[in-house]
């Protein structure tokens, strides 16, 4: 698998609402991998080849544009042979600007087909348009055309924004505390996220701290200890049942594996290998 981020900082309204832009491709074996809670969510558009992702039921091809993240669960994806995609992350806040509906209905385990949130022409206009790019120059072009055709909303409630800056930034792990700063009740502060964001801010700052966690080391039970207050966790076993839940292993089996903690600092998936019978 071949992964590569493009520059996204140079378009003015892909730098504000875009986390990343990235080419992920397959040459010509099946590859299967794992992707982890972020907090992230975004547009992908398979440009060749297929995609499936396991659920309950076996494995679910993906649509050709698809929405993807804000998951809560690990992930397991497979990608046929001679594979290639183009992924559009979006901060989870400022997507719910270009949707019709709200993010809080969206599927949390499966890829939802983005004709159910966007108009199809306007789907199919992407995909053509993307698939014509010879270059990143022009596959950003054409990603800023998007943004600009379908933005239906020019501002987000403002109250979101300082929510978010306040557990991505300052590391404000209490909901009754930021509410307390916006001057609204945790209900409705819930309530807000819900429409605006997908998740509930509880879920956000489960997700925060443990995509902060996974960047950091340990080489004993202390350092596990410590971690856990420094992402301001009560005791160690609030922390390892967070991370486990999230991620799917315990933080000692993570952190203990080094092609684990390789590969998530490279582009935050994983290869299946790397769990050997872990998951």
């Amino acid at each position: 698998m071949k992964f590569r981020l493009i520059n996204h900082k140079t378009q003015r309204l892909s730098a504000k609402y875009l986390t990343d832009v990235y080419d992920l491709s397959n040459e010509h074996s099946e590859y299967t991998y794992c992707c982890v809670p972020n907090g992230e969510l975004g547009i992908t558009v398979v440009l060749e080849g297929e995609c499936h992702i396991k659920t309950e039921d076996g494995w679910q091809k993906q649509s050709n544009v698809h929405l993807y993240g804000l998951i809560n669960k690990v992930q397991l994806l497979k990608m046929s042979p001679n594979y290639r995609e183009i992924s559009i992350g979006f901060y989870p806040h400022y997507l719910q600007l270009f949707l019709k509906d709200s993010l809080h209905s969206i599927n949390k385990t499966n890829g939802t087909d983005l004709f159910d949130l966007l108009k199809k022409d306007k789907v199919n206009k992407l995909y053509e348009n993307l698939s014509q790019c010879n270059n990143d120059e022009a596959l950003m072009g054409k990603i800023e055309d998007f943004l600009k055709d379908n933005i239906l909303l020019e501002e987000l409630d403002k109250r979101v924004l300082v929510a978010h800056h306040l557990i991505t930034n300052e590391n404000m792990y209490k909901v009754d505390e930021i509410s307390s700063i916006l001057n609204v009740t945790s209900t409705t502060l819930r309530t807000i996220f819900n429409k605006h964001v997908g998740i509930s801010p509880k879920d956000l700052i489960k997700i925060h701290r443990i995509k902060k966690g996974l960047g950091f080391q340990v080489s004993s039970e202390e350092s596990l200890t410590q971690i856990a207050y420094r992402l301001n966790y009560f005791d160690q076993a609030h922390f390892c049942r967070d991370f486990k839940d999230s991620i799917g292993i315990s933080p000692k089996q993570y952190y203990l594996n080094s092609q684990l903690y390789s590969d998530f600092s490279d582009f935050q998936h994983w290869g299946y290998d790397s769990f050997g019978n872990i998951i």
